[in-house]
């Protein structure tokens, strides 16, 4: 059901993105399409996935180790995103899964759950820090991956990034990326990836925003919005079908880009539903990228 009234407060402070929701759940093939266009101007003659994991939870360090076998052993690239405090927490693992040629970026150093109730709850909302603390955390998150993987970070993606809204938040973030000669960032919503395509320039930063899927492109298709329950977090079967037929769909439209996919790997690790989308994607031949692949697309390296 469509929310009238949030539609409204949308249309007037951004008439744009009016424009893209009414298309997503209307005409979502005209959106894609118009998408597809920006992504073959950026130098993309076809469609790429990005596979990204998001390690936020003790439980994701075995996780992420099974994943990675998986994905080497079929010639398929992954990027791991660790709060710092759990990259130390695993560091003989991770290490060992950057020297056999995983990726990752810094994503902060501070908690991004805890657990209560015998379930995880979100916490570290930049939006609700100062500034300060903010950058604090991403320094430190620098530096604990530097020591941990063993050479400086070049990408980053903010804890919990869809509900950063603040500009001089925003701004202040980008600053100190920049300050710490970072390449990129993967931090944004579905919605920037279709105004401005798959791979942004910001504030003299590469941005790749995430993903959605073909039947709701605005909003995130990750493993947290399709898990059984909070108690019982692995991903459904619905996971597969979104992931699948968004494929198929852009296929048969034609459409180049890039689909910047997240999902934790405890979530999906023991989940059918999260191999069935990948053995599609090898069935399919389609290319997997790491962030930096995309940028060298891009500028035709």
């Amino acid at each position: 059901m469509i929310n009238v009234s949030n539609l409204l407060k949308i249309g007037i402070h951004d008439p744009a993105q009016l424009v893209y929701r009414l298309e997503g759940k209307f005409k979502p093939d005209l959106l894609f399409k118009r998408y597809g266009k920006l992504a073959q101007k950026q130098g993309f003659d076809r469609l790429y996935v990005i596979l990204s994991f998001d390690c936020d939870s003790p439980e994701d360090i075995p996780a992420a180790k099974i994943i990675h076998s998986y994905l080497k052993k079929n010639g398929l690239k992954g990027t791991f995103a660790v709060p710092g405090h759990l990259l130390k927490e695993g560091a003989e693992v991770y290490r060992s899964l950057s020297d056999g040629g995983a990726d990752f970026i810094n994503h902060g150093a501070l908690p991004h759950v805890e657990k209560r109730g015998g379930r995880y709850w979100s916490t570290t909302f930049y939006n609700d820090m100062p500034v300060g603390e903010v950058i604090r955390d991403i320094k430190e998150g620098h530096k604990i991956y530097n020591s941990v993987i063993g050479h400086p970070p070049i990408g980053f993606r903010a804890p919990h990034f869809g509900t950063i809204q603040n500009p001089l938040l925003i701004k202040s973030i980008y600053n100190v990326l920049q300050e710490l000669k970072y390449l990129y960032s993967s931090s944004t919503m579905p919605i920037s990836g279709f105004r401005f395509g798959p791979v942004q320039t910001i504030n003299g930063l590469y941005e790749i925003s995430l993903s959605g899927s073909y039947f709701e492109p605005l909003e995130i298709l990750d493993s947290w919005n399709n898990i059984i329950s909070p108690y019982n977090p692995i991903v459904k079967n619905e996971y597969a079908f979104q992931f699948i037929q968004t494929i198929e769909h852009l296929m048969k439209l034609n459409v180049s880009g890039v689909l910047n996919y997240y999902v934790d790997p405890a979530h999906v690790v023991s989940s059918r539903s999260f191999y069935e989308a990948i053995d599609f994607l090898i069935q399919q031949e389609i290319p997997t990228l790491y962030y930096d692949d995309a940028i060298k697309l891009r500028e035709g390296s």
